[in-house]
């Protein structure tokens, strides 16, 4: 929802403005203005921050170090840093953890097909704390897991590059591992000859297109982050890096207000439909389908 990306432009604003007020009353500076450590060209950069957030890629994670090194730019800029760095140092940093705060805004409701019935689980106990996410999980009669995911994107209320970030984020801090524990649990309990121990699972990245085109019910097309992955056990010792056990599709759209769904569909090794349909897009469709 857009108002709770406004929350996450103006809390970073309210906070590092807090912090210059709180400073300037213990200074007990009267002739000085208690936005003179930032000056002018700082109250620009703080409002251009919380428009740029929205439409460049990444969000704050490319705006924020762009603003600092133009801030260092030239050598008078460098000389106002040295002059000021206490209160600007302390502005900065309770900005930063305002921003921070908002990925703990609670999520809207996972999309959640009516074709599927009512999810197995409602919950992730394996998922992590921080940032805010809700997680939906499916049992099908054919033996795939599908899983149906809201998640606070607190670094960027935009849409433009989100969902790229996102699942590189994800990708270099292992996030889809601690996600996947319990789809892997779930799988080694409903498939007999599955015997799977989720701590030694690994996802292995396979070789896909990044994105890929829906078409959805109203005959348009839709556009997906997508990634696919082998899952694989190192519990057999075959191999020390894992025999592959089954196959993750995930895919995702970002919503502006900064959220993210997410779609993640495990088949086990040899399923019918990885053959006919490796990418899972009779599943991605209803997923988007029920968005709309």
């Amino acid at each position: 929802m857009v108002w709770q990306g406004l929350l996450q432009s103006f809390a970073p604003l309210a906070g590092g403005a807090l912090a210059l007020h709180f400073s300037h009353r213990r200074q007990s500076q009267k002739d000085v203005h208690w936005l003179d450590p930032v000056g002018q060209n700082g109250v620009r950069m703080a409002l251009a921050f919380s428009v740029l957030i929205w439409v460049l890629p990444g969000g704050a994670l490319l705006v924020l170090p762009l603003l600092l090194l133009l801030s260092v730019a030239s050598p008078a800029a460098r000389v106002d840093w040295g002059v000021h760095r206490t209160p600007r140092l302390m502005a900065l940093g309770v900005a930063v953890l305002c921003l921070g705060a908002t990925g703990a805004v609670p999520v809207e409701e996972p999309v959640s097909p009516e074709a599927w019935g009512q999810p197995l689980f409602t919950e992730n106990p394996n998922a992590p704390v921080y940032p805010a996410s809700q997680q939906y999980t499916w049992f099908t009669t054919d033996v795939v897991i599908l899983q149906s995911i809201s998640m606070r994107l607190p670094h960027q209320p935009g849409v433009v590059g989100a969902e790229w970030t996102a699942m590189t984020m994800a990708s270099v801090l292992n996030m889809e591992t601690s996600r996947m524990h319990q789809a892997i649990e779930l799988l080694d309990e409903e498939v007999p000859f599955v015997r799977l121990n989720s701590e030694e699972v690994l996802l292995d990245p396979v070789a896909a297109p990044s994105t890929l085109d829906i078409r959805v019910a109203s005959d348009a097309t839709q556009e997906v982050e997508f990634r696919r992955y082998d899952v694989k056990s190192t519990a057999f010792g075959v191999d020390a890096k894992g025999t592959k056990v089954g196959d993750v599709v995930v895919a995702s759209v970002a919503d502006w207000g900064g959220e993210l769904d997410i779609l993640v569909i495990v088949r086990p090794l040899a399923h019918p439909s990885l053959e006919l349909d490796a990418n899972g897009e009779p599943w991605i469709r209803e997923w988007l389908d029920a968005r709309s």
